[in-house]
Formats: structure tokens, C-alpha cells, sequence
């Protein structure tokens, strides 16, 4: 399939003029809280929104969190609250009882073995900064690698109330008549138990239950529900015939947790068990206190180390910044930016010397679910999605699919290809854009 890239547009110049309007409004909202105080405000709110539907959730579909904005600036952190993550080898290990008294192990349900990262919740209720200075004290004292739990949120929770708006399908599914064996693993939202009947999600592996609409009000779909459907028809429609597997790390709203995350990249490494796998993460957290995501840093370690055929593709992140995200930003992960649909820079992309590459990432098109928006009364004009539907969104979540699914195609044109070298060999000679890497054109994207 790799000769018709870019995949072309057919929706009617009416269909166009409808999805740029909403497209706009998208873009706006990941744009403007950068420099808008107004905005900033906004989404701030929005933020304090998902902030109070969490507490008012069960433990077992909440994410709790408090938020952090760094001394310079760079937009709010989500941090779980009351928790450390604590990456110490086996002598250390040892003497974590003494060194964090007040302390308790707190490891999700489902820890993987692999992973020698742990997680220690405070007794009490302690503080954000209490939590950051307990960690410094453990990496300055004591030479053991210790941060806050990190909330790894899916593409631009903060950003505002910006959400996907309604579109046509691009034609009718259709296989390219197969292939080499190759596997991308979508490590996201899960998708929703009813499949689709348009065909889309033939052959999908569902490794978790997107639930949709959890949280009150039940009648309208969860922050970020969807995010993961969305994901897997981009890789549909760029390698069709490639296998996809769907893993869900969230809980609600769009919400999970640097191990979380972690355990669910490594599962899915696992479960390829060596063969050709590309695991897509559209998500990511900054470093706080310049320590990264620690569960995330020691899944990165391990797949590399121990899977040569396995390629990680992440998404860059939407803050407008040279800030680096996670795991995009660690060693061996391929970050990809996005760009406008005239292939000119994203305003809100993240940019930096660690983005290998960019594509399009402004009104990409893709399968969605069935549901209402947006997912609360008294934000924005209601939109109603029927089965099968298929939206616009806009963001970098929606960039890194694209190049998983195009290294899976060239996987699939030749069974002797490893993934890093496809994706060597899909950006080679590809102009290229300052702190945007390879300029890769794939889907058509929206003006805005």
C-alpha cells in the first residue's frame, strides 16, 4: 500500500466546509491555553471538572489526582495522589522498610513480574510536596530512584473542552490481500465490547473493555472514552492487513498511571512473544522535578533489551513546547510530532531534537463510538455519534498511530523487515521540519 500514500480525501467540499468548523474549534483549544490567560482558565476548569468526577467515582473506575504546575510555566501536571514510585535494585530494595516509614506498598492489581519499579502509598494523606520531598530525600540521601506517580492522560485532557466532532467514513473496508505477520499493539482506552458492523474493526483483539459511559451523567460518553477506537482505525486504514490488538491502561476518563501504562507496554511485548510487534503509546507525562516516569523509563529498558523486534511509536504531545514527554522522549522510542494538513508545523505540537518525526495531525479521520458529547451538561452544542460513526480529532494521539501503521506495511510488504529498520526506512529522504524530524505524509487531515 505504501505507493498510495498520502491516502486520499473523498469527502464532498460540503462535508469539508462542516468538519473544518469543528476542526477549528479543536485546534483552538490546544492551542490557546499556551499563552491565553483566559484559556488557561478554561482549561483549568476542565481540568478541576475531571478532578471532582474522579472523587466522586468508585475506587475501582477512579483515578485520583492533584496537579502540579512547574516554576516555569509549562502547564499543569497530573500527579496520583498521595503515592511514590520507587525504582531501587535488590541491596536497596532491602532497606526501603526503614527509609520510607509512614509508608505502605500500594502495587496495582496486575504488577507485572518484570518490573521491579514499586509503588507506596502514604499513610495519611500526604501533600504533593511532602511526597516530592520524600522522593528527593531517597535520590539525594540515599542513591535510590524515587518520583511521584505520575497521571499519564491521554493526549490533551488538559487542554480544554475541545472534543471530536462528527464526519463521514472514508469508503468501505477493504483488504490490501495480505501480508507477512506483524502485530501493532494500541496500548490506549481498550474498545467497546459491541463490535462494529462496517467492517473496521474485523480482526481486532480487544485486551480490555473501553466502557464508554461510566461516570455521571450516564447518558453522554466519558472524557477521552473512544480514544483507543479512534487509534485502531487509523492503523486500519494504513495497513489494513496488518493484526491489531487493543490495550486498555486507563481507567475513566481518559486517566491511567505511569505503571499502569508500563505493565500494559510490557504485556503486550511479552504476549508477541519476539515476533514483529510496533506498540503504539498515545500518551505521555512530562518529567517532574526532572525525574521521569519510572515505571514507564524500566518498560521502555526491558522491551528493548529483551524484544530486538519490537519498535515503540509515541506521541510527542500537545503542550506547544520543546518540553519532553514520556515514554516518547526516552532513548530508542520514535516520537512523532504533528503537522497542519498543508504539512506546515502544528502550533501545539511538541518539538525538540528526541521528535524523529512528524505527520499529520490536525482533523484526522477515524472510526469512533456510539455515544453523545460532550461528556458533561453545559459545556459546549450537544453531538450525537450513531453506530459505526466516525469524527475528526486533532492532536499528536493521533499522529503516532499513523506511523505505526505504515511501519506495520512495510513490515507486511516484506516478512524479513524488522520494525526499526522500517521505520529507518520510512523516513529516509523525507524533507524535514526543525524539531519536527521527517516530514511523513499518510492521512490527509482537515484545514482548519
Amino acid at each position: 500500500m505504501t505507493q498510495n500514500w498520502p491516502i486520499s480525501d473523498h469527502r464532498s467540499a460540503e462535508q469539508l466546509e462542516r468538519d473544518s468548523a469543528a476542526v477549528r474549534a479543536q485546534v483552538s483549544n490546544l492551542v490557546s491555553p499556551n499563552g491565553d490567560a483566559a484559556a488557561r482558565r478554561d482549561s483549568d476548569a476542565v481540568v478541576e471538572r475531571i478532578r471532582r468526577r474522579q472523587l466522586a467515582a468508585s475506587d475501582d473506575q477512579a483515578t485520583r489526582f492533584v496537579t502540579y504546575t512547574p516554576a516555569d510555566g509549562s502547564g499543569p501536571v497530573l500527579c496520583a495522589e498521595n503515592r511514590l514510585v520507587v525504582d531501587a535494585d535488590a541491596a536497596q530494595a532491602g532497606r526501603l522498610g526503614g527509609l520510607l516509614a509512614g509508608y505502605a506498598a500500594a502495587d496495582r492489581a496486575g504488577r507485572s513480574p518484570r518490573r521491579r519499579t514499586r509503588v507506596f502509598r502514604g499513610q495519611g494523606n500526604r501533600s504533593l510536596d511532602a511526597l516530592r520531598r520524600d522522593a528527593k530525600r531517597l535520590r539525594d540521601d540515599h542513591g535510590i530512584m524515587a518520583g511521584v506517580n505520575a497521571i499519564v492522560p491521554l493526549g490533551y485532557i488538559v487542554k480544554g473542552n475541545s472534543y471530536p466532532g462528527p464526519t463521514v467514513a472514508p469508503g468501505a473496508f477493504a483488504s490490501n490481500g495480505g501480508g507477512a505477520p506483524v502485530r501493532v499493539a494500541i496500548v490506549d482506552t481498550g474498545l467497546t465490547a459491541a463490535p462494529r458492523t462496517d467492517a473496521w474493526d474485523t480482526g481486532v483483539v480487544r485486551n480490555g473493555t473501553d466502557p464508554v459511559n461510566v461516570l455521571a451523567p450516564l447518558d453522554r460518553i466519558d472524557w477521552f472514552a473512544g480514544h483507543g477506537t479512534f487509534a485502531a482505525g487509523i492503523v486500519r486504514q494504513i495497513a489494513p492487513d496488518c493484526e491489531v490488538v487493543v490495550y486498555r491502561f486507563t481507567s475513566t476518563d481518559g486517566l491511567g498511571t505511569d505503571e499502569a501504562a508500563a505493565d500494559m507496554m510490557i504485556q503486550a511485548a511479552d504476549e508477541a512473544a519476539g515476533g514483529r510487534l510496533i506498540i503504539n503509546a498515545s500518551f505521555g507525562a512530562p518529567a517532574v522535578d526532572g525525574v521521569p516516569p519510572l515505571a514507564m523509563r524500566e518498560a521502555v529498558r526491558y522491551i528493548s533489551e529483551t524484544y530486538p523486534k519490537t519498535l515503540i511509536v509515541a506521541s510527542a504531545g500537545n503542550d506547544g513546547s520543546e518540553r519532553p514527554l514520556y515514554p516518547a522522549a526516552f532513548p530508542g522510542v520514535k516520537a512523532v510530532g504533528a503537522l497542519n494538513s498543508d504539512l506546515s508545523p502544528a502550533a501545539f505540537s511538541n518539538r525538540g531534537d528526541w521528535v524523529q518525526c512528524s505527520t499529520v495531525g490536525v482533523g484526522v479521520v477515524s472510526t469512533f463510538v456510539e455515544g453523545r458529547l460532550p461528556p458533561e451538561d453545559g459545556i459546549g452544542t450537544d453531538v450525537d455519534f450513531p453506530a459505526n460513526s466516525w469524527a475528526t480529532w486533532s492532536g499528536t494521539s493521533f499522529t503516532a498511530p499513523q506511523i505505526a501503521g505504515a511501519v506495520a506495511a512495510l513490515c507486511g510488504d516484506d516478512g524479513a523487515l524488522p520494525p526499526s529498520a522500517a521505520f529507518d526506512q520510512l523516513i529516509a529522504g523525507r524533507p524535514t521540519l526543525d524539531d519536527l524530524g521527517a516530514v511523513v505524509h499518510l492521512l490527509p487531515g482537515t484545514p482548519a
